[in-house]
């Protein structure tokens, strides 16, 4: 009876402990502890888990790693399985052992939103901007990956020391990390709960198809990139419609016309 209950005890605290949010706060830790193990501090500051307040709620950064070479916004994702995606796609696919499939939102698009978050605050062109994804977990990718996306902590370290060209001077560094700091929320239980809210707010509003007319009497959808209205357009080559966001060319999102 007794090894039944802690048997039963067991399984109870290794399901609390590896849900998908502990999971991926675990990761988030390996990661801001390898970078700043690594990486030099006269050449990197190394940001982590910031809450940043953006138009319509709020946003919430894993790592920023500020450099003399550009800014590095970095996702984290701790998964097992089997990988599957594409830079363009909507949404990644995770085989798991016994065939569990899990659909999962892109990354690279995920972490977009942060990067354009980060240039908005700090009021930098998008090119000294780097949208970089690391897997910390078992994962191993099953497609072609695009070039920013890391499969484990050595080789995001690889991605990071690729770029040599100093674009920001240290007084810029130290100006830009004390602003991000001055702007993040304090990462307190109240301030997760209403980012939540804000996440499921976002949710809820693109299960529904956004609608609207712009000046020219056009129908608007969101953009699948930066969140912008969408207007529809034709292409020049094909002749085909198509939508296009309005903040071209800062943004190249796009949708096709149904």
């Amino acid at each position: 009876m007794l090894k039944s209950l802690l048997k039963s005890a067991f399984r109870a605290v290794e399901a609390v402990y590896n849900t998908p949010e502990r999971k991926g706060a675990r990761g988030e830790r390996r990661v801001h502890n390898a970078l700043s193990s690594v990486l030099d501090q006269k050449d990197y500051r190394v940001l982590s888990d910031l809450i940043l307040p953006v138009s319509g709620g709020t946003t919430q950064l894993d790592h920023l790693v500020l450099s003399r070479f550009g800014i590095f916004v970095i996702e984290t994702k701790n998964m097992s399985g089997w990988i599957f995606g594409g830079a363009d796609q909507k949404k990644w696919n995770q085989v798991q052992k016994g065939g569990k499939r899990h659909s999962f939102q892109n990354p690279l698009r995920q972490n977009y939103a942060h990067v354009k978050a980060v240039q908005d605050i700090l009021e930098v062109n998008e090119d000294i901007l780097y949208n970089f994804i690391v897997f910390t977990g078992k994962a191993e990718p099953k497609t072609a990956m695009p070039d920013n996306v890391a499969w484990g902590l050595r080789e995001l370290g690889k991605l990071i020391a690729l770029r040599r060209e100093q674009v920001l001077s240290d007084l810029q560094l130290n100006a830009y990390a004390k602003i991000l700091r001055d702007k993040a929320l304090d990462n307190t239980k109240a301030v997760r709960m209403e980012h939540l809210k804000n996440i499921e707010k976002k949710a809820a509003a693109k299960t529904r198809i956004p609608t609207g007319k712009s000046a020219g009497g056009e129908d608007l959808k969101s953009c699948p990139k930066c969140g912008a209205e969408m207007v529809k357009r034709t292409s020049r080559k094909t002749g085909n419609a198509f939508w296009g966001c309005t903040s071209f060319p800062k943004c190249k999102g796009t949708r096709k016309a149904v």
